[in-house]
């Protein structure tokens, strides 16, 4: 583990993480491994982009420390974390019905849902999704995405060549590139209209806020009285979102480049004892019914009622 290992851990709850890329040259799946060896929280949100299916279409490059990884999920879920899984654009086969069964008849012990409504500690309800059906370019303009990618995998080879000569250790080898990243990626924001559009459907949905990735840009942000949450990648930010045993969330890095960001829980005036992780999921689109239940109670004023 790096000596300028950037979180600190403490009591977690809950864990987001997403763009893991696994099958992607440059996934940095080794130090997703050791953040995983430190982590045993009550729910873990896979939030798409875990696999990489059009690099692993392309060619495979499946390396050992990728089925560690999955070693290391069934090692949680048995000593009894909750593991949900929304797909992503480039793991959209898990969206396939074939596609699905091929991997929940191996790996049973992970949820799999279009979206799913997560309640924090602190009572605040928090729609996850990947966040790719909300990019312009992924739904209309696909084509111009995968040639992006291509020209951007050429990218992450030149930087990571140029850290190795440079001799920067204890830093992402791909610095560079995120910060590249950043700029197409605002570019795709103001297209998209990408955070306002996910804020407007987590509203709909009856939520407090957003949890979502695809855009490699970690960030928790208020806009609107509504919560964004993006939980970063594992290809140049090594980021995670942690929720607390109170409900404050945070953004936790392996390496220590970049100032992380905390949201306090939600203040109440009496603050309610920790209940376990609930999650709700939404397919196609449709809360359960005990959600809609749920929506009935918060739009007359009422708390949401919390099954133990």
């Amino acid at each position: 583990m790096p000596a300028n290992q950037g979180w600190e851990l403490g009591a977690v709850r809950t864990v987001f993480i997403s763009d893991v890329h696994l099958g992607h040259n440059h996934a940095q799946v080794l130090a997703l491994s050791r953040f995983l060896e430190e982590v045993r929280p009550e729910s873990l949100y896979l939030v798409g982009d875990i696999i990489d299916g059009w690099e692993l279409c392309r060619r495979a490059r499946w390396s050992p420390a990728c089925t560690r990884v999955l070693s290391q999920l069934s090692d949680l879920a048995a000593a009894g974390t909750r593991i949900y899984y929304t797909p992503g654009n480039h793991d959209s086969f898990l969206r396939d019905r074939s596609g699905l069964k091929f991997v929940t008849d191996r790996f049973d012990f992970i949820e799999f849902s279009d979206e799913f409504v997560f309640e924090a500690a602190d009572g605040r309800r928090l729609l996850v999704t990947h966040g790719d059906l909300f990019d312009i370019f992924e739904t209309s303009m696909q084509w111009i995405s995968i040639a992006l990618g291509f020209f951007y995998n050429k990218c992450l080879s030149a930087n990571r060549w140029l850290s190795m000569a440079l001799g920067r250790k204890g830093k992402s080898p791909y610095q560079l590139c995120a910060t590249g990243k950043r700029i197409v990626k605002r570019f795709v924001r103001f297209l998209s209209r990408f955070e306002g559009s996910l804020i407007d459907h987590a509203r709909k949905n009856g939520c407090d806020g957003v949890i979502c990735g695809h855009l490699h840009t970690p960030k928790i942000i208020e806009r609107d009285d509504m919560l964004y949450c993006n939980t970063g990648d594992w290809v140049e930010h090594c980021t995670a979102l942690v929720e607390a045993g109170d409900g404050t969330l945070s953004l936790v890095q392996y390496y220590g480049t970049a100032e992380l960001t905390v949201h306090p829980p939600r203040k109440t005036k009496h603050p309610s004892p920790a209940k376990p992780t609930r999650t709700t999921p939404i397919r196609n689109g449709v809360l359960s019914a005990e959600t809609a239940e749920e929506n009935e109670w918060r739009s007359n004023g009422s708390r949401v009622p919390v099954s133990t």
